[in-house]
């Protein structure tokens, strides 16, 4: 059902992956993490790829979980988004992200799984959790203050506000900025295409390197996040958030 929302096509050494949910904003349903997930390890599997590249094909990057799919969708640490945000945290591949419009909750924290990051400078980003009465995932509540200084995470995290592509970039969330979507889209696959002529090997290795040991302490933090969120779903103040949300 979701097939035609996560569209994923190679390009010589590059394997372009787009969200293409416009009249939603690109928010993201059960299945379309299964789709995401199945694109990722298309990418992966396939030698001759050596960079992948992801974005959407609309205004907006993702308003994060549909809310009305996701209530009606059991969570716990082997759902889709979960194994999603576990296969971002486990690519050996070099993952180049270009972000338009919105970006929020896990169209934030995704980002900090990417390797390179570029956004438009009328990008707006969120984490809202708070907002919902739920705590942090994408082990978030441990890469963001590691990225961006606790002060930010703090601030982010607990406020759930929203903050544009000015301060994604001097807090070191993004990597670089342009004018518009479709310049955007444009330098930010340039750049894919570019890494996508070095060695496979060096690539691979390179990222391995940076990542050093911090995948297996990732991972372990995304389940404990998982676990907290899925009992903060339970409480009286998620279900009248979220039902205030989906009645408004």
């Amino acid at each position: 059902m979701s097939a035609k929302y996560i569209i994923g096509e190679r390009s010589s050494h590059l394997y372009e992956i787009q969200i293409c949910r416009g009249d939603k904003m690109n928010a993201l349903t059960d299945a379309m993490y299964g789709d995401l997930v199945e694109q990722l390890e298309i990418a992966e599997r396939d030698d001759a790829i050596r960079v992948i590249f992801l974005r959407s094909n609309n205004k907006h990057f993702s308003a994060g979980n549909d809310l009305a799919d996701f209530v009606e969708t059991e969570f716990n640490e082997s759902s889709n988004v979960i194994k999603f945000l576990v296969s971002l945290a486990s690519l050996k591949k070099p993952l180049v992200c270009a972000v338009s419009g919105a970006a929020v909750g896990i169209g934030t924290t995704l980002l900090l799984h990417c390797d390179l990051v570029y956004a438009c400078d009328d990008s707006k980003f969120s984490v809202p959790f708070i907002k919902l009465g739920l705590t942090p995932e994408g082990a978030s509540s441990k890469l963001l203050a590691q990225r961006c200084g606790t002060a930010k995470a703090n601030d982010w995290l607990l406020t759930g506000r929203t903050f544009l592509t000015d301060e994604a970039l001097g807090s070191r969330l993004i990597n670089g900025s342009y004018p518009d979507m479709e310049t955007t889209w444009n330098e930010a696959r340039n750049i894919a295409v570019k890494l996508a002529k070095s060695s496979s090997r060096a690539l691979q290795e390179t990222k391995a390197l940076l990542k050093a040991d911090q995948i297996d302490n990732v991972i372990d933090t995304m389940r404990k996040e998982a676990i907290v969120f899925a009992e903060g779903l339970e409480t009286e103040e998620a279900k009248a958030a979220f039902h205030a949300f989906l009645n408004r």
